[in-house]
C-alpha cells in the first residue's frame, strides 16, 4: 500500500474512534490537571478518573527559573512534570528540552512511560514521537527533542525555551550536563527548568537547592498512595520505613548513607516527632557548647520517664524541643539571646544550665564565657557538665538514637532544624579512602549542635550508664578528656 493510503487509512480509523473530533466538557474535564475541583467530589489526587494535582504538584507563583521537584519513590514525579510541559506548550513553549540519565530512561519513562508525555496527553493533542529523529512534535508545532545526559555532547548547539531534567541524581555527569543545558536554555522571555529527582547528596543538588531562582517542592511516596498498588506501599515501607535510607527514597530527604556519615541511624521519620513539645511542669535543661569557638549552640531539653518500662528501670527518654545556634556574638549576647528563646518556648523557664567545660577558659579579650552565662541566666543554677572523652559522647548519641526495631530514646521537635540539619550534616574525617572516628570538620555548624547533645545526654547519665533491661548495650564510661 502506498504511504499515502496508509495515512489515509489510519486517519479512517482515528474518525471512526472519534479521536479526531473535538473534545467535549467531559473530555476536558478528564484531562483538566490544574483544575481545583474533581467531578467525583474528591480532594485532589485522590481520584483515580480524574486527574487532578495536588497543591505540591502545582508550579509555583511568582519569579523562578528552576523548580525543583524532590520526591520519593513513585511520589509522582514524572506525572507532575510531564503535565507542565504540556501546559507550557499550551501557553507557548515551542522548544523544550527533555534530558534523562539515558536514552532508555527518556523513552520508557518521559515518553512512554504510564505517567509520560504520550500517555498523559489528551487524543486531540497528543505529541509524534519520532525515536530515530529523538523528537516529540504537537499538534501546534510545538517540539521537544530528546538528550541522554551521558551524551553531553548532544546537546552543544541546541537552543531551549523550556527544560525538564529527570532523575538528575542518577546522571553519570551531573555538573558537567546540567552547564550544557543551561547554556540551551535562551530562547523566549522566560525561560525555565523543572528538575525530578529522587535526592541524594550530590554537590549538583545542594547548588541547585542554594540557588535563590529556585523554587522547591517535595513529597513523600505516601502522599501518592492512593495511586499505588497497596502491595507496593506496605512492602516498601517494611523495607525502608525508620532507616536513613528509607528518608531519601521515601521521604526525599538529602541525607549521606556514606560510611563516612557519623549517625547513620538518625531518621527523621523516628528521631522527630511533635511530641516532643515542652511539657509544662516538668524541669527544663539547656545545655550550651560555648567555648573559645566563634560558634555557640544550644539545646532546650527535658527528660522523660519512658511509658510502659518496668517500674525502678533508668531507661527515659532525652527529648530537645529547641535549639539555638550564633555566630561571632559576646557570651553576654548569646546568654540574652536563650533566655529569649526560653520565653518564646517555654515561658521563661529554664530550670538547669549545662555549659561545656571549656567555657571556664580565659582569653585575652573578655571574661570567661561561664561567668558572663552564669550572670545572666543564674549562677544558682549555671554548672559545667560532666567531663568526657568526646568519642565516648558520641557513642552515647548512637545508643539513644537506636537502631530499627528498637525504640529510640532520643526525641526531636520539628523546629529543631539546627540540630536536625547536624545529624544530618555530620560527618567522620576521611584519609587515603578509610574512614576515621574523628570529625571531618571541627568548626562545622554541626559541631556546636552534636555536642550540646553529648553535654546534655552526660547531665542525664552522668557515668555513661544506660538500662541493659530495656534492649541496650550495658555502658559504663570513665575517663575524662
Amino acid at each position: 500500500m502506498p504511504f499515502g493510503g496508509l495515512r489515509s487509512l489510519i486517519r479512517s480509523l482515528e474518525h471512526a474512534r472519534g479521536e479526531d473530533a473535538g473534545p467535549t466538557d467531559a473530555d476536558r474535564a478528564r484531562y483538566d490537571w490544574y483544575e481545583e475541583g474533581c467531578p467525583c467530589g474528591l480532594p485532589p489526587g485522590e481520584c483515580t478518573v480524574h486527574a487532578r494535582a495536588r497543591p505540591a504538584q502545582r508550579p509555583p507563583a511568582g519569579d523562578w527559573r528552576t523548580w525543583l521537584l524532590l520526591g520519593g519513590r513513585a511520589a509522582g514525579k514524572t506525572r507532575t512534570a510531564a503535565e507542565w510541559v504540556r501546559d507550557e506548550v499550551r501557553r507557548g513553549a515551542r522548544r523544550i528540552g527533555l534530558v534523562a540519565p539515558t536514552a532508555a530512561d527518556y523513552r520508557d519513562t518521559m515518553i512512554l512511560g504510564p505517567s509520560g508525555l504520550l500517555t498523559i496527553s489528551p487524543p486531540w493533542d497528543r505529541p509524534r514521537f519520532e525515536p530515530s529523529k529523538r523528537s516529540l512534535t504537537w499538534p501546534n508545532g510545538a517540539v521537544a527533542l530528546c538528550l541522554s545526559a551521558d551524551r553531553t555532547e548532544r546537546a552543544r548547539g541546541l537552543q531551549f525555551d523550556r527544560l525538564w531534567c529527570d532523575e538528575l541524581c542518577a546522571w553519570s555527569r551531573p555538573q558537567r550536563m546540567w552547564e550544557t543545558v543551561l547554556l540551551c536554555l535562551r530562547l523566549g522571555d522566560r525561560p525555565r527548568t523543572v528538575v525530578t529527582t529522587t535526592p541524594k547528596p550530590i554537590k549538583l543538588l545542594k547548588a541547585i537547592l542554594d540557588d535563590p531562582t529556585t523554587r522547591l517542592s517535595k513529597e513523600t511516596t505516601f502522599a501518592n498512595a492512593r495511586h499505588l498498588a497497596p502491595e507496593f506501599i506496605t512492602e516498601i515501607a517494611a523495607m525502608y520505613q525508620g532507616t536513613r535510607l528509607g528518608d531519601q527514597e521515601l521521604h526525599a530527604e538529602i541525607v549521606d548513607t556514606s560510611a563516612a556519615a557519623r549517625f547513620p541511624t538518625f531518621s527523621e521519620a523516628r528521631h522527630v516527632l511533635e511530641k516532643a513539645e515542652y511539657v509544662p511542669g516538668l524541669p527544663v535543661r539547656v545545655a550550651i557548647d560555648c567555648g573559645l569557638s566563634r560558634h555557640v549552640g544550644a539545646l532546650f531539653y527535658q527528660v522523660r520517664e519512658r511509658d510502659g518500662v518496668t517500674p525502678g528501670s533508668v531507661r527515659r527518654i532525652l527529648s530537645v524541643f529547641g535549639d539555638y545556634y550564633a555566630v561571632d556574638k559576646t557570651s553576654a549576647d548569646n546568654a540574652l539571646a536563650v533566655r529569649q528563646v526560653a520565653e518564646r518556648l517555654c515561658q521563661g523557664r529554664i530550670d538547669h544550665v549545662h555549659l561545656d567545660p571549656a567555657s571556664t577558659a580565659r582569653s585575652g579579650i573578655g571574661a570567661a564565657a561561664r561567668g558572663e552565662f552564669a550572670r545572666i541566666l543564674g549562677e544558682r543554677i549555671t554548672e559545667c557538665w560532666p567531663v568526657h572523652r568526646v568519642l565516648e559522647g558520641l557513642d552515647q548519641v548512637e545508643i539513644l538514637l537506636g537502631a530499627p526495631p528498637r525504640e529510640p530514646d532520643l526525641w526531636i521537635h520539628p523546629r529543631c532544624r539546627f540540630l536536625i540539619e547536624s545529624f544530618k550534616t555530620y560527618r567522620r574525617a576521611e584519609k587515603h579512602g578509610e574512614v576515621l572516628d574523628v570529625p571531618a570538620d571541627p568548626q562545622h555548624p554541626a559541631e556546636e549542635a552534636i555536642d550540646s547533645l553529648r553535654g546534655a545526654i552526660r547531665t542525664v547519665w552522668p557515668g555513661g550508664r544506660m538500662d541493659s533491661s530495656a534492649g541496650l548495650r550495658s555502658y559504663q564510661f570513665t575517663g575524662t578528656g
